[in-house]
């Protein structure tokens, strides 16, 4: 009887802690966003050639050539303004025009079904709300011209939402969204979305899960920006700024979440001097002169940060 008991045990146990079929792949990918140090390229207080800071940027690559796009903001005289900028080799930026006015925390895709065009969204002010526009050409949004907008009605909370990411590979008819609502008025929590048609907000909702998995490691403040890629090592990743504690910058820290899993590992990021304190992720899986790479940025803030290591760092790695 004892001999059966132990073995029941031990194959609860094994159960317990079997490894899931993404482990590897998270492992991975936790190594190359954290090595910082050992990226093929690297620029910490990123800044476009006019000396506006890159806050917050989102980079993808253009459709239609070896360039690469950034959407970021900006505060000037404290209204942040949402910009747009190119590169050729990730490091070194050229701004091209400002696309919105009191707006922040933007994200770019390149919608399935319109090849050419870009979706732009961003965290709107006042009444912080989300907000979208379609751009059918580049021409169109180096101009700044949307042939679609659409304002989302706050629907979570009656205080902010914002922070909007994308998921997946969004089409004009579905555009998935991450965002943060500000639960109670009180703290940043998950929230997801789909915007159908440009015109209608709808399948909104809170995700206490994805919040689960950083309260688990302590996280008492906020929980906000997020990244999501889509196929890395054949699976899905998102990246997640986490704070420590409330209203204390200096303890912003970045977890992978696996939504295979359920759970988030916390991602220990090593720089050149030693920064601590690392905010609003976004990561880039894309190819660049035939190789594969992956482009990760992080803002770090003056709260926690080493000598010369301050505001938004961008870095990219070889696969």
């Amino acid at each position: 009887m004892r001999t059966l008991i132990f073995l029941l045990i031990a194959g609860i146990s094994s159960l317990t802690h079997a490894q899931s079929p993404s482990d590897v792949a998270r492992h991975r990918l936790i190594g190359l966003i954290a090595d910082v140090r050992g990226a093929d390229g690297r620029r910490y207080g990123s800044r476009d050639h006019l000396g506006n800071t890159m806050d917050c940027v989102k980079i993808i690559k253009r459709t239609d050539s070896e360039q690469f796009i950034g959407v970021y903001h900006t505060y000037i005289n404290e209204v942040p303004r949402v910009n747009l900028a190119i590169s050729d080799d990730l490091l070194n930026w050229t701004w091209l025009r400002e696309l919105a006015y009191f707006g922040s925390q933007p994200t770019i895709a390149v919608p399935s079904d319109q090849p050419h065009g870009y979706i732009v969204a961003w965290e709107q002010e006042p009444k912080n709300h989300l907000r979208f526009a379609f751009y059918p050409t580049w021409s169109d949004l180096q101009a700044g011209i949307p042939s679609r907008n659409y304002s989302v009605p706050r629907t979570l909370s009656t205080c902010a939402e914002g922070t909007p990411s994308i998921y997946g590979q969004p089409t004009l008819d579905n555009i998935d969204v991450g965002f943060h609502f500000y639960d109670n008025c009180v703290v940043d929590r998950q929230a997801r979305g789909t915007l159908k048609n440009f015109g209608l907000w709808t399948q909104f909702r809170k995700q206490p899960n994805v919040d689960n998995a950083l309260l688990h490691f302590g996280v008492k403040g906020n929980i906000g920006d997020r990244d999501t890629i889509s196929n890395f090592d054949s699976y899905q990743f998102t990246a997640m700024e986490g704070q420590y504690a409330p209203n204390d910058f200096g303890t912003w820290r970045t977890f992978i979440f696996d939504p295979q899993t359920g759970n988030a590992d916390p991602v220990n990021v090593i720089t050149d001097g030693g920064s601590q304190a690392f905010a609003n992720p976004t990561m880039t899986l894309t190819t660049w002169k035939g190789q594969q790479i992956l482009i990760v940025t992080l803002f770090v803030p003056s709260e926690g940060h080493a000598e010369g290591e301050a505001g938004e760092l961008i870095y990219y790695r070889k696969l």
